[in-house]
């Protein structure tokens, strides 16, 4: 699908993300780049100049929600982008491939597309999955994989909440889906209460909620999150393929870094330090908070990170 985005549900979008930059201090440029797997146009933000540094967001958030940690990661180009599907992207069915190919291909796509041969890659959540999936499979593309709050199903031991239960409960999905939620203020209260904990939301900068919710009124976004969810989960628990083997994190030939919030609710850093022992250049960083450590600490969170690139070069 290649549908674009429509001006009425993408104008309070764009509100949005001003005041969230404005907040964060970050002077963001916004372009559209066409993918060659798979063929849809997605749309990157770029700030800062020195060397480049890819972000990848998490499941249902957007390239924006990148905003808060920005000011924090030193004199580099950053790139982020939304997720075919999310954001200001070409809607996007998910359903067809394996997850893990959806990352690889997405990631390649885009890295060839910005011609960045090989740079160090930094995920949150589904974003985490996606740099740890083409470090797999293509090492001489990912210079460095920083890793914030579970890597999605990645890793085994990771769970789902209730509300990605019913995202990947059959039939169930379809009444969850179309709920939505009707204000920011209940979107802030959802969040608060479970994937990223009150600190982080009472820390999070203006205009941060309103992107999330603005991003859930994108016309793409029901069906990237069903049909990406229908691949991660069922019922709550990793389908077994997206894990990544044991061979597999011991062969993992590039520098990782892992920050996990110590109330994961998605996992506690026990699973983190399993994957940490079996790969050949791994460091798990545990810091008080749940899913999202950007937000429960950004400044910590990009020290450590430059301290990932700096090994890394």
């Amino acid at each position: 699908m290649t549908d674009h985005v429509g001006d009425e549900p993408r104008l309070p979008f764009e509100q949005a993300e001003r005041r969230l930059f404005g907040a964060c201090g970050v002077q963001l440029a916004s372009r559209r780049v066409r993918l060659a797997d798979p063929p849809v146009a997605v749309r990157v933000l770029e700030a800062g100049d020195g060397p480049p540094l890819v972000l990848v967001h998490g499941s249902g958030m957007s390239a924006s929600t990148w905003a808060p940690l920005m000011p924090y990661l030193g004199h580099r180009r950053l790139i982020a982008f939304d997720l075919p599907g999310f954001g200001l992207s070409d809607a996007f069915d998910y359903r067809g491939r394996p997850l893990r190919s959806h990352a690889v291909a997405q990631l390649t796509s885009l890295l060839d597309a910005l011609d960045l041969e090989h740079v160090p890659i930094i995920g949150t959540s589904l974003g985490g999955m996606w740099a740890l999936c083409l470090a797999v499979d293509s090492p001489n593309r990912v210079a460095a994989v920083g890793s914030l709050g579970v890597p999605a199903v990645a890793l085994p031991g990771m769970h789902g909440d209730p509300a990605f239960t019913a995202l990947s409960t059959p039939v169930v999905r379809q009444l969850v889906a179309r709920i939505g939620s009707p204000s920011v203020a209940i979107t802030r209260r959802a969040l608060a209460r479970g994937a990223i904990g009150p600190r982080a939301a009472e820390q999070a900068p203006e205009g941060f909620f309103e992107v999330v919710h603005e991003g859930m009124r994108q016309p793409g976004y029901r069906t990237a999150m069903l049909s990406h969810m229908q691949l991660a989960l069922r019922i709550g628990r990793p389908r077994p393929e997206n894990l990544l083997s044991d061979s597999e994190l011991r062969q993992l030939a590039v520098p990782v870094l892992m920050i996990w919030g110590d109330e994961d609710p998605y996992g506690g850093p026990e699973i983190g330090q399993r994957a940490r022992a079996l790969m050949p250049d791994a460091r798990l960083e545990v810091i008080p908070g749940r899913h999202a450590p950007f937000l429960d600490d950004p400044q910590r969170c990009g020290a450590l990170i430059d301290d990932l690139i700096r090994r890394a070069s």
